[in-house]
């Protein structure tokens, strides 16, 4: 079977559930979601989410075969006051059955951009949607200014230098020096961004015969300028076969942080505390195994839980108080399901 085909599988299998698990609803700061994703805060409090919605009625043909796409994906936002609202609608979403959404997946904010991160979708797109691919919004008016295309940059470098050329980004953060980083997993690699080199290959993960195919979920920059990368575990999805890897801004691997099981998204607060969602506690012949996912802290000396029992967790939140939130019921679950919890913090 070829490699991306098997990558391709083990994010399928991450839909496949037969029990939804309802999260606390008394902790819930946001409800009524669609296959929620990652999730950042502005300056002022603002927490935007990243749904990559529930598919469409149009019939598209998707990477691996017929699907169906629609517009329902969206980035929604709970202002400072808990008002939840939509801030950008009618984006791309594809269903490829299964459960399997792909559609918006991260976004990242600055004082006049909204940075949003596009997964895989239809091979054929409405005018004004995007897939594979960064977009640039205007702040004040949400016109596009920009898209960077993903799907291009690996057709042209195939990183990964594997036989199927997909792209299908996950995650995005930013450097003190406005450098962009880009976690794309089907490509397995990580890309940097700058106005003036435009994408380049930061890092990249090359298939090993005989060992699991472990793809590039989520990125994060730490306080000294360290990037952070979180892994999902390869197929079949052994417990403790995750791990983060921390590198230098140059590249250079500094240490590997290993024992984790399913990594979805990593943050690092400015205090340099490493946090990573771990999306499932274990695999089995019914699919991942509802209410196992947790958020853990990771160190050099171990992995603490901070919040365990979570039905699919995806992303996680800092906000200036130091209160840790994060998506759940991401995947699995009928439509409007989703909800953004707190779950702690320090």
């Amino acid at each position: 079977m070829i490699r991306k085909r098997i990558v391709w599988m083990i994010v399928l299998a991450l839909m496949l559930s037969l029990t939804a698990v309802a999260s606390a609803q008394d902790e819930a700061v946001a409800t009524g979601l669609n296959s929620p994703r990652q999730l950042a805060f502005d300056s002022d409090g603002t927490l935007y989410i990243a749904e990559a919605g529930s598919g469409g009625d149009r019939d598209v043909e998707g990477t691996y075969g017929p699907a169906k796409g629609g517009d329902t994906a969206q980035v929604s936002i709970v202002s400072p006051a808990g008002e939840q609202s939509v801030l950008i609608d009618n984006l791309s979403s594809m269903d490829a059955g299964f459960g399997q959404i792909e559609g918006v997946m991260a976004l990242h904010v600055t004082e006049d951009s909204y940075w949003v991160v596009f997964g895989l979708g239809p091979k054929e797109l409405q005018d004004g949607q995007y897939a594979s691919a960064l977009v640039q919004y205007n702040r004040e008016t949400l016109a596009v200014e920009q898209v960077i295309d993903l799907a291009a940059f690996e057709t042209e470098n195939n990183p990964d230098q594997v036989e199927e050329l997909v792209s299908n980004p996950s995650d995005i953060a930013v450097d003190a020096n406005a450098t962009v980083y880009i976690a794309d997993a089907s490509a397995n690699a990580v890309f940097s961004w700058t106005a003036d080199d435009g994408v380049q290959v930061f890092a990249a993960w090359p298939p090993v015969e005989g060992e699991p195919a472990a793809v590039p979920t989520s990125v994060s920059v730490g306080p000294d300028g360290d990037i952070y990368v979180g892994f999902l575990s390869g197929f079949p999805f052994p417990t403790e076969g995750a791990r983060i890897e921390r590198y230098s801004a140059d590249g250079e691997l500094q240490e590997t942080y290993a024992g984790l099981t399913l990594v979805t998204d990593i943050l690092v607060t400015a205090e340099g505390t490493l946090y990573a969602v771990e999306f499932a506690g274990g695999f089995g012949d019914q699919g991942y195994t509802p209410a196992s996912g947790r958020v853990v802290m990771v160190t050099a000396d171990g992995i603490e839980a901070v919040a365990e029992g979570l039905n699919f967790p995806y992303g996680i939140a800092q906000n200036a108080d130091g209160q840790l939130f994060v998506s759940v019921e991401s995947y699995g679950v009928p439509a409007d399901s989703g909800q953004v919890i707190m779950v702690g913090g320090m």
